[in-house]
């Protein structure tokens, strides 16, 4: 299914998407893949998995740079590329809740990696 209307061509989604180019993380159980969030908006995500493996059909993805974690289902796939809709966001700043305390590990070992460096 296109995100494109095949008769106006006119793009079906419901917000806008901005190119973000951030990396970011792939959490599923005890799997984690490193990848790059291309681009974003309120409702999903597409994003570029840097190794061949694809998350199954949902996942939590873990924004490196903004600080949140987006549980989300997987929408559509395209070699290395995956489309992925938010079911639910947790800011990382603060206090996160329980199904997020691995990606808020995650976002603050990558926070002092960028400040040691």
């Amino acid at each position: 299914m296109s995100i494109f209307d095949s008769r106006s061509g006119a793009d079906r989604r419901t917000a806008p998407r901005l190119s973000t180019n951030r990396s970011g993380k792939v959490l599923c159980g005890a799997f984690a893949w490193d990848c790059v969030i291309k681009d974003m908006s309120d409702g999903g995500a597409r994003v570029q998995m840097l190794s061949g493996s694809t998350p199954p059909a949902s996942a939590q993805l873990v924004d490196l740079v903004g600080g949140f974690a987006h549980d989300a289902k997987v929408a559509w796939r395209k070699d290395r590329e995956i489309g992925l809709t938010f079911l639910k966001s947790h800011d990382l700043r603060g206090l996160a809740p329980a199904g997020a305390q691995t990606a808020k590990r995650i976002w603050l070992a990558a926070q002092s990696r960028a400040n040691a460096g």
